[in-house]
């Protein structure tokens, strides 16, 4: 049915109980639902039309955005919204939705309003963790997640993404969770790093600030408050009594000094903050230039240990870093505690860093162009990166 081989039966088509009642429901408050599918006309037009009664697009080769894009502006009364990329928000289920909308500059919500039995290459489902490396703007499990989304933005943006928009969410990005024989590890992310298109709220900027020198207060104070706003949440759930609140500690050689130590410092907090790790004072190098997995778990493993003479046995421990890359550090750090005997370890990462999208071509050369960021001010840039800069393009530069 999905290819318009066969035609399609409504009645062999089963609706999420809410659904109509959702679409229903934004209908009556002025907000214009669109379907957007993959699949072949006889199959989209008849649920479209006879089960919800909106507009749809079929065939639109997600996550390819032209098709959907000259849908939009086809239509005048999308295209006057679409001056201001806010006016949308693409739902969807799939990484292959999450992907369109980053190319088309628009936020994003992934939904899990069910659990795959299975992976379907085809539609993209059933592959968790894809959807999150691909960096939606929102997380949605109900009809009703998607109200207060659509309802309040700003307090439904991952934490620290909401402090620079003058909101207080609580939100993370959910990224890993193990069980242990009852004892649990679970990686939380607090803000997006952007790498190529993306909303205009991933905070691709504020990460390169960590590293800059002239960094201000103001600045660390509000990463910080995104962190505090998460741990109330955390606080929430007294039956895990958290013992430690804790950082990933900086090299002697870090720059600027005491990079997370500063921000760790000015996180207020219920819970007993402690410094638990040193890095080796000799250590050479950078986690950040290691080839590979593997290297930044060694790299970890042979620099950055527990302090001496910690009784952690049958503690729980929050530890707090500045970025999820390849989980090298949220792992070996785990592994390190639970070896001394540490029972749930929540690791908060403020940024993580999510997967490349690249949608610009280059007019000198026909190569893909990436977005850069200037460290020293946040600007964003196109660039064709050059062999120089360990690319295969000309060089060439046009400014956002």
């Amino acid at each position: 049915m999905k290819d318009g081989i066969e035609g399609t039966d409504l009645s062999k088509i089963k609706v999420f109980n809410g659904a109509k009642e959702f679409i229903e429901n934004q209908k009556r408050k002025g907000n214009i639902p669109i379907i957007v599918s993959d699949s072949h006309q006889n199959y989209v037009k008849p649920i479209a039309e006879q089960i919800f009664n909106v507009e749809f697009v079929s065939l639109t080769d997600k996550p390819n955005w032209e098709k959907t894009e000259k849908f939009i502006l086809s239509k005048p009364h999308l295209a006057e919204q679409y001056q201001n990329k806010d006016n949308f928000l693409l739902i969807g289920d799939s990484w292959l939705d999450i992907e369109l909308g980053r190319k088309l500059n628009i936020r994003t919500v992934y939904t899990k309003f069910y659990k795959a039995s299975e992976v379907e290459e085809r539609d993209g489902i059933g592959q968790d963790w894809k959807p999150v490396k691909s960096g939606p703007t929102f997380f949605a499990s109900t009809f009703s997640d998607l109200e207060k989304i659509i309802e309040n933005p700003i307090e439904k943006l991952l934490a620290i993404e909401s402090i620079f928009q003058g909101g207080n969410s609580n939100e993370m990005t959910k990224f890993l969770y193990r069980n242990y024989n009852g004892n649990f590890v679970a990686f939380r992310c607090l803000a997006r790093q952007e790498d190529g298109e993306c909303d205009r709220f991933s905070r691709a900027d504020k990460y390169y600030q960590i590293d800059n020198p002239n960094r201000n207060k103001d600045f660390l104070s509000k990463l910080a408050k995104g962190v505090e706003n998460y741990l109330k949440r955390v606080a929430k759930f007294p039956e895990y009594n958290w013992d430690f609140f804790t950082y990933v500690s900086d090299k002697v050689t870090t720059t600027p000094p005491n990079k997370m130590k500063e921000i760790f410092e000015l996180v207020q907090t219920s819970f007993n903050k402690e410094t638990l790790f040193e890095w080796n004072k000799d250590v050479k190098g950078s986690l950040r230039n290691q080839p590979n997995y593997q290297a930044r778990r060694d790299f970890i493993a042979s620099n950055l240990n527990l302090l001496p003479n910690l009784d952690l046995a049958n503690k729980n421990i929050i530890v707090l870093d500045d970025q999820f890359t390849s989980s090298a550090t949220a792992n070996e750090i785990s592994h390190q505690l639970r070896q001394n005997g540490v029972k749930n370890i929540l690791f908060i990462a403020l940024f993580y860093l999510i997967l490349p999208i690249e949608s610009k071509i280059c007019p000198n050369c026909g190569q893909p162009m990436k977005i850069k960021i200037k460290r020293e001010n946040g600007n964003k840039f196109y660039s064709c990166v050059p062999p120089k800069y360990r690319g295969n393009g000309c060089g060439h530069i046009e400014n956002i």
